[in-house]
């Protein structure tokens, strides 16, 4: 009885679940892909030095800077965030520490918005991470036109102290 019972609930589901995957379609297994370049200025820094003097775990640097949509364009948006220090540079490689990266960029007034978070590696003795080497990130979310925004960030520091952000967009 009980076989009986599965084989009628079986069935049904199977051609349910089947019915759902047709009608989700090629949207369920590869989500749109957009790319967004934004171009930022050099950024404003404010460290805040927490613990011992120097560099201590829970360092912070908080920044904003203007964006761009082409280099030297109209100002589109702005970025801003922080920067904590999450791991002291110790051997094997003593000229990197670790810090986690929190960006809110901003668009048309706040109302659309990504959002981004990355630990990345820094040079302790600088505020930036070097130029020409490409930080990579995930993006958490978005409001407005970036609702349901996922992927990846890719930051660039260019040798004059601006950035170069490539957004690979998943909706």
């Amino acid at each position: 009885m009980k076989l009986i019972i599965k084989r009628r609930i079986t069935a049904p589901v199977a051609v349910l679940v089947s019915g759902l995957m047709a009608a989700c379609g090629p949207h369920c297994t590869s989500p749109s892909a957009e790319t967004l370049t934004i171009y930022e200025d050099a950024p404003t820094l404010t460290p805040l030095d927490l613990g011992p003097p120097g560099n201590s775990p829970g360092d912070l640097y908080y920044f904003s800077a203007a964006l761009h949509s082409s280099p030297g364009g109209p100002v589109t948006g702005e970025v801003f965030g922080s920067k904590t220090l999450v791991k002291l540079a110790a051997q094997p490689n003593p000229n990197s520490e670790k810090r986690a990266t929190v960006l809110f960029f901003t668009f048309h007034g706040g109302q659309d918005q990504i959002i981004v978070l990355g630990a990345g590696d820094y040079p302790p003795t600088a505020a930036e991470f070097e130029a020409d080497q490409p930080v990579v990130r995930a993006i958490l979310g978005g409001t407005g036109k970036y609702i349901g925004a996922r992927g990846q960030l890719t930051s660039t520091r260019n040798k004059d102290g601006s950035y170069t952000q490539l957004f690979n967009l998943l909706k």
